[in-house]
Order: structure tokens, then sequence, then C-alpha cells
């Protein structure tokens, strides 16, 4: 991937993460402020930071993939050789892109069941519009992943 458009998706993924995050937060302190000072806040303020949370959640575990910096487990990259570290990080990176995939794969079912039963999401926008996030960042951490089996970064570069 040129380097160019690698910074690009990068900034874009950072964007999100600030602007949910923002956004979240804001909601958050304004729902608190106006039910103690006026007895009611927005009506969606609830839906919205469950959607704001499901979106963090989605594009930090996509930059995370990215990185290949998720949370891990591993005993052999403690006590292994160069040689079964590698065979691991290729064979763990494999494993996460597959169990990314399904989880792309099997929100579909999810989203067209919340799109057909018409489940109402934040405000005007349905609850599916919302939910999208899921197949799409899941798609974006299992072709991180296959990339990170097929061409693993040298153990000193993580």
């Amino acid at each position: 991937m040129p380097e160019r458009l690698r910074r690009t998706i990068e900034v874009a993924e950072t964007c999100l993460l600030v602007f949910f995050l923002a956004a979240m937060l804001g909601v958050a302190v304004y729902q608190i402020v106006a039910r103690n000072a006026f007895g009611a806040g927005v009506v969606w303020g609830e839906e919205f930071i469950q959607m704001a949370v499901l979106w963090l959640t989605m594009v930090g575990g996509a930059v995370a993939s990215g990185a290949d910096s998720h949370i891990r487990i591993d005993i052999v990259s403690r006590f292994g050789g160069p040689e079964l570290q590698a065979v691991a990080a290729r064979a763990t990176a494999l494993f996460t892109a597959c169990v990314c995939a399904a989880l792309g794969w099997f929100s579909i079912e999810f989203i067209r069941w919340d799109f057909i039963d018409g489940t109402p999401g934040v405000g005007a926008v349905p609850a599916w519009v919302c939910e999208t996030i899921i197949p799409a960042a899941a798609a974006v951490m299992a072709l991180r992943y296959v990339r990170h089996a097929v061409w693993p970064k040298p153990r000193a570069a993580r």
C-alpha cells in the first residue's frame, strides 16, 4: 500500500475515534446537566451513546489491527525461539483473520433482522444503519490480519 494512502487511512481512523469520543462525552455530559438542571435530557441521548461506544470499539479494533497491537496472551513469544515465534505469529494472525471474517459475516444477518424488524436507532436513523460498522470494521480487521499472516513485521518492529 502506498505510504500516502496508508497515512490518509490512519488519519481518517483517528478522526473517527476523536469525533465519536468527543460526541459521546458531550452528549453524556449534556444529559447529566440537563437532567439535573431541567429534569429532562434529549430523547435519543442514551441510544446515541450506545452507538458511539459501538463505533469507538469497532474503529478502535480496526486501528489496533493495523498496528498488530491487540491484547495478546502468548507464551510462545516469551519462551519460544525466533522460528517458533514467526510460525506462531503467522498462525495467530490467520486465526484472528478467520474470527474477524466470521464476525463480519454473521453480523450481516443481525443487521438484516434489525432492518426487517424496523428496530429504532438514534433519532430518525434506524439501528441497522448504525450497526453497519460491525461488518465493515470486521472486514478491515480480517484483511489486516491476513496481511500480518502473509507479510509479518519483524519481531523488533512490533
